[in-house]
């Protein structure tokens, strides 16, 4: 990183003052950047024309996990029995290169008084959305795979389908409900599902899932796995802990229609390609997953643990690659010759700004690599895009610089039929699209921090007694005894989660928003920007048009992680969590503990439906958990606090259902908390007491 620490200041002065103010005033314009073909095509197993090449083994079936009964429908498991928490884990975060850029641009602004589009009312009612607790962070810290304790951000996914509705989350569970958001399990570690435990191996967390009511029905559960057993420290003690060739990408895939299985289960090897930079040590992170007729999707971004990358900038930028989805779902081996996937290692196309190899303004490597490009999910058959011999579509933003930006990109795979021929011989149809928005709304988010209410952290209490804190000075003075109340996590400007429906892509990024206020009063707050965009004339024109953009931000108040869902007449929801501690003026009784909120819009609303955001389920006390202390009073990048690193929704059978990070319990205080695993009645860990909730309202 020398090259990127060389850039002088003045640089990056002339860059902010140039390129930013040209941007902002730009009109709406598509360009294409080209059309490509893949990186590779062929079998499944092999992955790369180079020899040694391994991507794909199994499947490796595994039973089925049975349903237990619940012993209270509130609360599924009792917990009784307190052990001392190992030392607490966090889940790496995107560790994309960015420069040191040391100048703020000026966040996009809305008029909250008189209220203006993107500034939105908070009503406390559920808008008619029912909610129920979803996992937290005694289940995951209680389960007898996890050997590591408490872990953090809560990673959190949603899918639903066939009468069932399943959440993913963490470091590798799910959970299934009945379309009544009643609990149909309790929480399933993803070790038994893959058979991870059997093999030696652990679970890695950022789970993803899919139904896919195709071909009889099928559920998809992804996840990083290591090569390590979880007793020697799991995920933490192989892939994360720099031993080669240890990680992998799980793939578990229903015989038929029933989530609680039996599976096929099937590993992909991130180092299956010798001659990619930063081998044996690279890690799929943030993968996604979608299908669409023909095609399993999956999406990561693949990071050289140990060094490396493309041009030494230690980043490979985004990956995509296209499986057949009929071998996936026929569980056929990895070998057969209708078992064939199309790759698209995008670190290898270039951007507007340069490539990952060498951008155009700092001419260093790892910046300008395409990154976070999320396949869309359609929430079933009838809305998939088949012309073209079937196609897919995929979103991405474009801040590489961490400066904000007002373009965003469309991706495509056309002719994924081909697919389905023996050996891939017919793949040569097979291409990979880049189309470039530009002049849309500016977005600029960094990761800044959501505000909470204020309240008991008994946790932050007692840092100093957890090891948490550190003395700072020389020689260092005693670690302080207490933390502050801190913010909820925002993980930067890119998009998380896309959904297509009704002839649409639709996805949301987080971004700062100023919002004025009468007597010239501002606040800046963390809010959203969502896009809707029109695909219905792809296959005569080969375009887009995008038919709705607009902020959403809540009054005085901040909001995290939005996820979208489409479907049905053509309606759709933004659901994210709410936090705020009611800026300057103290609204909303000194705001909201982090509680999971929704609204409602349409493909040409230009924001919510109403200006309205409803409160599904209201959080009960502040965040409190590792991340927001570590190392206190040291600040990021040596600490920072941690969320869940994406929200969720999706659309079925006429309904709405969504997932979001909240606080379940009131905290507890004095002698009811301890450093142990559970601690005040079973309602939270003493590291941690993050909690979900999964959601449904109808359309």
């Amino acid at each position: 990183m020398k090259s990127l620490r060389l850039i002088s200041v003045a640089a990056i002065t002339l860059f902010v003052a140039l390129v930013i103010p040209m941007r902002a005033s730009a009109q709406i314009t598509l360009t294409s950047l080209g059309v490509f073909p893949p990186t590779f095509v062929g079998p499944a197993a092999t992955g790369c024309a180079s020899p040694g090449c391994s991507l794909l083994t199994g499947p490796f079936p595994t039973p089925s996990v049975a349903a237990h009964p619940l012993v209270d429908p509130a609360f599924a498991r009792p917990h009784t029995k307190s052990t001392v928490s190992p030392r607490p884990k966090v889940m790496p975060s995107h560790k994309r290169p960015r420069p040191p850029l040391v100048l703020d641009p000026t966040p996009p602004t809305v008029s909250c008084e008189p209220l203006g589009p993107g500034c939105d009312t908070i009503d406390s009612s559920s808008g008619g959305a029912i909610g129920v607790k979803g996992i937290n962070a005694v289940d995951s810290g209680t389960l007898t795979t996890n050997l590591v304790g408490d872990i953090e951000p809560a990673d959190q996914g949603l899918c639903a389908g066939n009468g069932y509705v399943v959440e993913t989350n963490n470091i590798g569970e799910i959970l299934i409900f009945n379309t009544a958001l009643q609990r149909q399990s309790e929480v399933i570690p993803l070790d038994t599902v893959m058979g991870l435990t059997d093999r030696g191996w652990s679970s890695g967390g950022d789970p993803s899932c899919f139904y896919d009511s195709d071909n009889g029905g099928h559920w998809f559960f992804t996840q990083a796995v290591s090569a390590s057993t979880e007793a020697s420290g799991g995920f933490f003690g192989g892939c994360l802990a720099l031993v080669a060739s240890t990680c992998y990408e799980g793939i578990a895939v229903t015989v038929g229609s029933n989530p609680f299985g039996p599976y096929n289960v099937y590993f992909l090897n991130n180092n299956y390609n010798p001659s990619e930079p930063g081998y044996p040590f690279l890690q799929s992170d943030f993968a996604k997953i979608a299908t669409s007729k023909d095609a399993f999707l999956l999406f990561y971004d693949e990071i050289p643990l140990n060094g490396g990358g493309l041009g030494g900038g230690f980043f490979n930028g985004a990956q995509e690659l296209a499986f057949s989805k009929e071998a996936f779902e026929e569980g056929l081996p990895a070998t057969d010759k209708k078992f064939t996937v199309a790759i698209e290692n995008m670190g290898l196309l270039g951007t507007p700004d340069g490539t990952c190899f060498s951008d155009n303004t700092f001419h260093a490597p790892g910046l300008t690599c395409w990154y976070q490009v999320i396949p869309a999910q359609p929430p079933d058959p009838s809305e998939y895009y088949n012309p073209r011999g079937g196609t897919a579509f995929m979103l991405g933003s474009l801040d590489f610089y961490g400066q904000g930006d007002d373009r965003i990109t469309v991706f495509n795979w056309t002719g994924l039929s081909k697919l389905n021929s023996a050996n891939c011989n017919g793949c040569g149809g097979i291409q990979f699209g880049v189309q470039l928005f530009s002049g849309v709304k500016f977005y600029y988010g960094e990761g800044f921090l959501g505000a909470q209410k204020s309240g008991p952290i008994p946790l932050g209490d007692e840092c100093g007694a957890a090891g948490l804190s550190v003395g700072v000075g020389s020689p260092p003075p005693p670690p302080p005894a207490s933390c502050p109340l801190g913010g909820i996590a925002t993980n930067g400007d890119g998009f998380t989660q896309v959904s297509q429906a009704r002839g649409h892509i639709w996805g949301a990024l987080g971004t700062a928003v100023n919002q004025t206020y009468s007597l010239g009063s501002s606040e800046v707050h963390q809010g959203a920007l969502y896009f809707a965009i029109d695909f219905s004339k792809f296959n005569s024109s080969g375009g887009y048009s995008l038919t709705s953009q607009e902020y959403v931000s809540p009054q005085h108040e901040d909001l995290e992680f939005p996820a979208m869902a489409a479907g049905g007449t053509g309606g759709a929801i933004m659901t994210f969590t709410l936090s705020g501690n009611g800026g300057p003026t103290g609204a909303d009784s000194g705001g909201f503990y982090p509680s999971t909120a929704y609204g409602r819009l349409t493909s040409t609303s230009d924001g919510l439906s109403g200006s309205v955001i409803n409160i599904a389920d209201l959080g009960e006390s502040p965040q409190d958990g590792f991340t927001q202390y570590l190392f206190y009073p040291l600040g990021p990048p040596l600490y920072r606090p941690r969320w869940g690193d994406y929200s969720w929704a999706v659309y079925s059978g006429g309904v709405f259902y969504f997932a979001t990070n909240y606080i379940q319990y009131p905290s507890c205080t004095g002698a009811d908390f301890t450093l142990t695993i559970p601690t005040c009645g079973g309602t939270r860990n003493g590291f941690a007491n993050w909690g979900t909730s999964v959601n449904s309202v109808v359309q």
